[in-house]
């Protein structure tokens, strides 16, 4: 998974294409999905970015949480009804909810500190903790390829953030990618049990719930009118990515939809470039590669193990 929102991961859920089951027409159909779900949640980064420099990261998420109902919650009655809001292992959800917010707030606090670029490609790097954290966490072993994969990312972030220079803020975004991951492992547990529309809906809503009151303690204030537009759609565009995101995956398998994710890293570059006027440094460029690289390549590995 890329850029938060975390809720990202709710696709995880999603029931996966079977082979051969989508002609050329279905692959292409999944992969304009993916696209316009990336493109989303980039202009959704964007906007938070541009909004926490003036509201708190907490009541930018908070209001992004809130707004994202509007589209979540119409989506998952229409697919489950009343069983959208029925889980069957609450201590999961509730692991995945308090992981994946607390990445979601680190990073939207980490965007008023970091290029945009560097912020993108660091968030790039949960894969890789998943293949760390799966043997004690689920029980999964790595194998040899996919731990040459995740020497080769952390490779990459080392070139970002080298650890002779490491920033308060690039340490936090390490962080971030580390609880992305629990999100994802977490999701991986509940997911097949609940479905997607449970499994995003209960997110977003508990997203509602443990922002609120970090948002009121933190001054939270009513956005101003000039403001509004942006908030609202920086709502819309997180609850459609997530709707977009879980159709793709119905529609082709992983290993067909990630290279298009893993795009984002050079599209932010170019977001920051035109939105800030940031350059990426070659490290950056060079970084971000290698973290993509090593994220499919774990992909890659993965779809020839066994089981």
């Amino acid at each position: 998974m890329s850029v938060p929102p975390a809720e990202r991961t709710a696709a995880l859920a999603a029931r996966p294409a079977r082979r051969g089951a989508a002609g050329r027409s279905g692959v292409a159909g999944a992969a304009a999905l993916m696209a316009a779900s990336l493109a989303l949640v980039l202009t959704a980064g964007a906007l938070a970015r541009e909004l926490g420099a003036r509201y708190g990261a907490a009541e930018v998420l908070f209001l992004r949480f809130l707004l994202s109902l509007l589209v979540v919650a119409p989506a998952a009655f229409a697919m489950a009804g009343r069983r959208a809001l029925s889980v069957t292992r609450p201590g999961g959800h509730a692991v995945r909810a308090l992981s994946g917010v607390g990445a979601a707030l680190i990073f939207y606090a980490a965007t008023q500190h970091l290029p945009f670029a560097d912020l993108v490609a660091l968030s790039y790097a949960a894969p890789l903790f998943v293949v760390l954290l799966s043997g004690p966490a689920i029980g999964e072993r790595a194998g040899a390829a996919s731990a040459v994969c995740v020497a080769l990312g952390m490779a990459g972030v080392f070139l970002i953030a080298p650890p002779t220079r490491l920033e308060p803020w690039s340490l936090a975004m390490l962080a971030m990618a580390v609880l992305n991951a629990v999100c994802i492992l977490a999701t991986r547990r509940t997911a097949q049990a609940d479905g997607p529309a449970a499994t995003g809906l209960v997110f977003v809503l508990a997203g509602c719930l443990l922002t609120a009151p970090a948002a009121l303690l933190t001054g939270f204030r009513m956005p101003e009118t000039a403001d509004l537009p942006a908030f609202l759609l920086l709502g819309v565009a997180a609850g459609a990515a997530i709707l977009l995101n879980a159709a793709a995956f119905r529609r082709a398998p992983a290993a067909v939809l990630a290279p298009i994710d893993y795009l984002g890293i050079a599209a932010s570059a170019a977001i920051g470039f035109l939105w800030w006027g940031e350059s990426p440094s070659s490290a950056v460029l060079l970084g971000g590669a290698l973290i993509a690289a090593a994220g499919l390549g774990t992909l890659w590995a993965g779809a020839r193990r066994p089981g």
